[in-house]
């Protein structure tokens, strides 16, 4: 079967990838880990096309056209919270388009009630839960029991389970597929790199994410090394860890950094500043490890713990320390608006950062993802103005109990500008580049960081 792995359009830079969409903060785009993840199972008795309209910056006409000459039986796409009612009815498009073709879907929007997600929009063909799982592989090949997977058969939906087994394979990546030139990594020490996984998930239950209800399942260590040694042989050293919290697992994550040093890999990962003492902050680094984005959050203690952080500010402030010290980049990662925060709250969270003194930060507003126990809290309270989201704070969907989502999105630029626009701050970081493409990075995603919070 001929099968297309599809990004649809967007009218902006926008990131449709592992039940997180958002709009790019400046210039990042990377290949999204859900279609990624499915290449190499779908790729074993299939034809397969990636088209990422996004990277190629095609109009639904021009999306809608290439998919007709290709005239694949199957579309597994993307949808995002950002865009949500243009995703879906570019997908009703593609269903009344000529030509006969099964509509699959993943992303955040389509996770809760599937079932009735799908007798609400006819025009969808099925779901698929986890982009982990399976179920799409077997559902194609004509298995009556797919794994992880929602679905029409005849005039019924039928749904499946997704697996609990503590490991999962979907066989090695076709990473040749997924090197658009437009693709661009803010943090990477190198032009050309790869989204890589070693696991997927999270065991952490912080209230506000989607990655609480995903369940946690490390990846086959022969598997991760198979697709290592196939992007050296693509002469691809350069990873985007999407791990969403690597060192979880602390064996499986000692014999992944012991994959990376092997490979000579340089990388990016997501690390919990409570993750480990300092030899793991210079096991990690040792490992190829150039870069850690680290969740702060939040710098009020009473937030910390009403969503289940399981660290405070002395972990938070240790963590980075320790990072620093073993010679790591650190990337601190913040939410604006939980429906706690206050103006105070939110200065409190920036003078906690001039403190720290991180690298950078990434200033997200709080979102109502799916399946969160934040989104049950903002729908009872009515603290939702929009359903439609984007954490990179293009606009707001939230209010909180003290603020509106006008304010939240001015502060969110507010604070933005009170870390970059420091004193001394664009020197120190334009004097710690140490090659001609890190130095234009910063000054490609600077510019563009400030160009749209000023």
């Amino acid at each position: 079967m001929k099968i297309v792995l599809l990004n649809p359009p967007s009218r902006v830079r926008l990131i449709r990838d592992y039940y997180c969409s958002k709009t790019s903060k400046s210039t990042y785009l990377f290949a999204p880990a859900d279609l990624l993840m499915q290449s190499g199972l779908l790729s074993k008795t299939n034809e397969l096309i990636v088209m990422d309209a996004v990277a190629e910056k095609l109009s639904p006409k021009q999306c809608l056209d290439r998919l007709h000459s290709f005239q694949p039986g199957l579309v597994l796409g993307l949808i995002s919270a950002v865009e949500y009612n243009a995703d879906l009815e570019f997908y009703r498009r593609l269903k009344d388009a000529p030509g006969s073709r099964k509509i699959f879907l993943s992303g955040e929007p389509v996770l809760e009630n599937p079932e009735q997600w799908l007798s609400q929009n006819p025009f969808i063909d099925g779901i698929l839960l986890r982009f982990v799982s399976r179920g799409m592989e077997q559902y194609v090949r004509g298995e009556k029991k797919p794994e992880g997977l929602a679905f029409r058969d005849g005039g019924e939906i039928k749904s499946f389970p997704i697996s609990r087994e503590p490991e999962y394979s979907v066989g090695r990546a076709r990473q040749e597929l997924f090197q658009d030139p437009a693709y661009f990594f803010s943090f990477a020490k190198h032009r050309r790199f790869a989204t890589f996984l070693t696991d997927f998930g999270c065991p952490y239950q912080c209230r506000f994410c989607v990655m609480a209800s995903l369940g946690y399942r490390r990846r086959n260590a022969d598997e991760v090394e198979e697709e290592l040694d196939y992007l050296s042989w693509l002469g691809i050293k350069e990873l985007f860890l999407a791990d969403q919290s690597f060192g979880a697992a602390p064996e499986h994550s000692r014999k992944m950094m012991s994959l990376f040093k092997k490979y000579r890999n340089s990388f990016t990962a997501f690390v919990r500043p409570d993750q480990g003492k300092d030899d793991f902050w210079k096991a990690l680094k040792e490992s190829g490890c150039h870069t850690a984005i680290v969740g702060l959050e939040s710098g009020s203690e009473e937030i910390l713990q009403a969503y289940s952080k399981g660290y405070l500010r002395e972990e938070i402030s240790e963590g980075i320390q320790n990072a620093k010290r073993a010679g790591l980049r650190v990337v601190a990662t913040v939410i604006v608006g939980l429906p706690e925060d206050t103006e105070a709250s939110i200065q409190s969270t920036m003078k906690f950062l001039r403190e720290l003194d991180p690298d950078f930060v990434s200033y997200n507003l709080a979102v109502p993802r799916s399946l969160t126990d934040l989104r049950k809290t903002v729908i009872a309270e009515g603290l939702a103005v929009n359903l439609e989201m984007d954490q990179a704070g293009s606009f707001g969907s939230l209010k909180t109990r003290h603020l509106t989502e006008s304010q939240l999105v001015s502060l969110k630029q507010k604070a933005v500008r009170d870390f970059y626009l420091r004193p001394g701050y664009l020197f120190s970081r334009l004097a710690k580049a140490q090659s001609a493409f890190e130095l234009y990075a910063l000054l490609r995603e600077g510019l563009s960081v400030l160009s749209k919070n000023i």
